[in-house]
């Protein structure tokens, strides 16, 4: 009862925190005021450094000095007109000249797509450990675009199945010859440079603070517990998502987090990434989100089922040869879902004692994936079961027990087994199942229940463990993190939750960090990662969704927010 009460308590206070924590920073008075510079003065200046940007016989030094005052004034006036916007309850249409957004859909108007629009330097980073930036010309913005706009006309432009999503945006404002401005808004995640007159510079960007806001904006965080207790009040927030807008030129990685978790336990890990030119040129991350309450051979099903659709919505003929090249992380029992999802023969999960009776087992083979059974009753089977593996050019495991979790056992683990409450129609699902097992039904009813929460599913002993032992996944390249809390004494070695032996597997390659369980949350998990990941560009780089090849981007004076280097692209 004590250890119930805990939990409640623990429960109760991450509800309270979520509650307490503003959705956006504040569209707060800017300093300077307008008394003290006003807005014709501030446009004068910026019309003035403008001119001296885009000039190719500017001095280096008057040009870099030109390039901050510019930054700093657009900033401020972003500033203000965000407050005014805020203050007014006006629409984000600037009064003071004219907008050019560069989505490629000119006629969009500007609070059609964005409900708010925050400049990155007043995100302060809460989550996200440290801040990656690119200087260069512009104002980094965050582009704010809620569920209900997400769904627009446009959708491809935008996030699939999600709550609400983010776009990096850099704000430029330009001037005429004859004085008239424009404020371009240019997607930062396509475009590298911009023209000033006849000269090329690098776009400013703030990746961190996109991420941030995007979590802050979602809250998937603060349903990790809800999700593993309650998970049949996270169905709307089961499936795949990514940050920003779809990018069909640009592979897929496929990020599953595990038990007791959410999405976002990769921030820290794909903010380092995107520091990675590489990684930014070739890669987009995606999301898969689930309730993790329930056993993984089920959210496993959700996983796929969640990729057939998000593909066949976007590349809806299958030519992309970006999804061909998909790349899916799991990490802990979101390594299972991925590892489950590779096997060949998954229907062989069966053989380990869930289907006793002999006559049962002759319609363990493979002409049963797209064949109806005989026997109508085993449909209940099939969605589980019996799949085709997803086609995934690199596999990458994080922390993950393909032998089981011995914690698991533990008896406040099988607590917390007790407190979940599955969703209707798996406990539906889960006697139907039961009623081929005469013997199982006959024993132990519960014992029914059980095979649907996730932590029995993580015993060394559960069916599902044993049964994937003897599994064959495909042949594609595969690389495992496993964790080592500092023993440096591996193969003895544990992360803490998960032990070596049964992290390690028998093909691909690996790494040991020093770190515990949560090895996607370290430095030199990042840094190994940016290694794999580029390599695989090398050999897999990402093409145009019509299939020619990228050009290449090279790109310069990345690094974080103090770095000055040149601007100018050469």
């Amino acid at each position: 009862m004590n250890a119930l009460r805990t939990i409640s308590f623990m429960l109760a206070a991450l509800l309270l925190a979520a509650c307490s924590r503003p959705l956006l920073p504040p569209a707060e008075r800017p300093v300077p005021t307008r008394q003290d510079q006003g807005d014709a003065d501030l446009m004068g200046r910026l019309r003035m450094n403008w001119q001296l940007l885009q000039h190719k016989d500017t001095p280096e030094a008057e040009r870099a000095v030109a390039l901050r005052d510019y930054n700093a004034d657009l900033l401020l006036l972003l500033r203000r007109l965000r407050h005014d916007t805020a203050v007014n309850k006006h629409s984000l249409i600037p009064r003071y000249f004219r907008l050019r957004h560069l989505l490629g859909a000119s006629s969009l108007r500007l609070d059609s797509v964005y409900d708010d629009m925050v400049p990155s330097a007043e995100v302060p980073l809460d989550a996200l450990k440290e801040r990656y930036t690119v200087y260069g010309l512009g104002v980094p913005m965050v582009g704010v675009i809620p569920a209900e706009k997400v769904t627009h006309s446009q959708q491809k432009l935008f996030n699939i199945g999600t709550r609400g999503t983010v776009t990096s945006i850099t704000a430029i404002l330009e001037f005429s010859d004859d004085g008239q401005a424009e404020l371009v808004l240019v997607p930062r995640q396509r475009e590298n440079t911009y023209k000033a007159g006849k000269v090329e510079y690098l776009l400013a960007a703030d990746w961190s603070a996109t991420l941030e806001v995007y979590w802050n904006l979602t809250r998937v965080n603060d349903d990790r517990m809800l999700g593993l207790l309650r998970p049949q009040e996270l169905r709307s927030t089961t499936g795949l998502s990514t940050i920003e807008p779809y990018d069909p030129d640009k592979i897929p990685v496929i990020l599953t987090h595990g038990l007791a978790s959410s999405a976002n336990t990769f921030d820290n890990l794909v903010n380092r990434l995107m520091a990675d030119p590489v990684v930014r040129e070739n890669f987009q991350f995606w999301y898969f989100n689930y309730p993790t309450g329930v056993a993984w051979t089920i959210s496993a099903k959700a996983y796929r089922e969640a990729l057939a659709n998000v593909r066949n919505q976007v590349d809806p003929s299958h030519s992309n040869r970006n999804w061909d090249n998909m790349v899916v992380v799991g990490h802990s029992m979101g390594g299972l879902i991925t590892h489950y999802s590779q096997c060949e023969q998954p229907w062989n999960l069966l053989r380990g004692g869930q289907l006793p009776e002999a006559a049962l087992r002759q319609y363990l083979t493979p002409e049963y994936v797209d064949k109806p059974f005989p026997d109508p009753a085993l449909e209940p089977l099939r969605k589980d079961y019996f799949f085709k593996p997803v086609q995934a050019g690199l596999v990458v495991y994080m922390a993950t027990p393909h032998r089981g979790a011995p914690i698991a056992q533990y008896r406040l683990v099988t607590l917390l087994t007790k407190l979940v409450t599955l969703p209707q129609n798996l406990i539906k699902e889960a006697y139907n199942i039961a009623t081929l097992q005469s013997d199982m039904l006959l024993l132990n009813p519960q014992d029914a229940y059980l095979w649907f929460t996730s932590v029995n599913q993580l015993k060394p002993d559960s069916y599902s463990i044993q049964g994937l032992q003897g599994l064959k996944v495909r042949d594609v390249p595969t690389h495992s993190v496993i964790g080592d809390r500092g023993e440096d004494d591996c193969p003895k070695c544990s992360d803490g939750v998960v032990p070596y032996w049964s992290s390690h597997i028998a093909w691909g390659t690996e790494t040991i960090v020093p770190y515990d369980h949560s090895v996607q949350d370290g430095m030199e998990t990042a840094v190994d990662m940016q290694k794999v990941l580029d390599a695989y560009a090398q050999k897999h780089p990402a093409v145009t969704a019509s299939g020619g090849r990228k050009p290449r981007i090279r790109i310069r004076c990345t690094g974080p927010v103090s770095h000055r280097g040149s601007a100018v692209k050469k």
